[in-house]
């Protein structure tokens, strides 16, 4: 979920929206478009150079905008693909940002949180199927981003795993909700109680994702072609309808999980186990918790 590794393969998007977030952003920080298919098929890259596209509250709020504003700036889209720029997906939250939520109060955490959840959680009301290339480590908050898409593919050496509980947190980013509605209950459980990450390959096993191919520079290429299935032979009508369908019997009770995730994690923010867990990934050490 925390990390400080590097993207080693740049990637050239189409299109570059929104690369500033104040007077000391750069380009290296936001969200990524491009268009494939006749603009039938919009790619959203998730963008945090040097940090493996950990999520910044800008890049989210980023997000947030572009997916909302989609089918006015793209009516021609009928399918979304996330990925991440480079050789990575999306390595969870900041870290100086995490740092904050230990240091807020945590009546105030909880909306934090629930705002944070909402940054992402539009890709569960967009009107069009969704796909999550997985092209590289989705850990933490980026696994979850991953679960909220309708399929995913993935690389067989990309690193996935929901491991909050080993930096001191509970699941958040609708993780407990998430995974408990797509996933066999023994490998949620598997997931989420032991933290541990899991390699692409496994996780087409496991049924996390839909597929996994041999390596990273393939994912994109496997998710466009998967999208251009849903956009050439599909009815356009008929597939919104039933989007809506597939998605109805989780998104009517979803909203109350997410609160319960925010109190839950807003509690953890202010735990002993939270600033070892902070320490140890400064020092580069495991945490040791009582």
């Amino acid at each position: 979920m925390i990390t400080n590794g590097k993207v080693l393969f740049p990637v050239v998007c189409c299109r570059r929206l929104l690369v500033r977030a104040s007077s000391t952003a750069t380009d290296k920080v936001g969200v990524d478009l491009s268009c494939k298919h006749n603009d039938k098929t919009v790619v959203l890259s998730l963008r945090n150079e040097g940090k493996m596209n950990c999520m910044t509250e800008y890049m989210a709020r980023t997000f947030k905008d572009i997916v909302r504003k989609l089918p006015e700036s793209h009516p021609k889209a009928r399918c979304l693909v996330v990925t991440g720029h480079g050789n990575s997906f999306a390595a969870g939250a900041d870290l100086a940002w995490l740092e904050e939520r230990s240091k807020t109060d945590p009546s105030k955490n909880i909306e934090i949180m629930k705002e944070y959840y909402g940054f992402f959680t539009p890709l569960l009301e967009a009107s069009i199927p969704t796909i999550a290339a997985i092209n590289g480590p989705a850990i933490g908050a980026g696994f979850c981003i991953s679960m909220f898409c309708d399929l995913r593919i993935t690389a067989d050496d990309a690193k996935l795993g929901a491991n909050f509980v080993k930096v001191g947190i509970s699941p958040g980013m609708g993780g407990s909700f998430t995974l408990p509605q797509k996933l066999n209950n023994q490998v949620c459980n598997d997931i989420t109680l032991t933290g541990r990450t899991f390699s692409g390959k496994e996780a087409e096993k496991m049924g996390v994702v839909l597929k996994s191919v041999n390596s990273r520079s393939m994912v994109l290429e496997e998710s466009l072609k998967l999208a251009q299935q849903i956009v050439i032979s599909t009815s356009p009508n008929a597939m919104k309808e039933t989007v809506k369908l597939l998605r109805a019997p989780y998104l009517a009770i979803m909203e109350a999980q997410l609160q319960q995730e925010a109190h839950a994690q807003s509690r953890c923010f202010a735990s002993n186990d939270f600033k070892i867990s902070l320490a140890s990934v400064k020092n580069k050490t495991l945490p040791v918790f009582d």
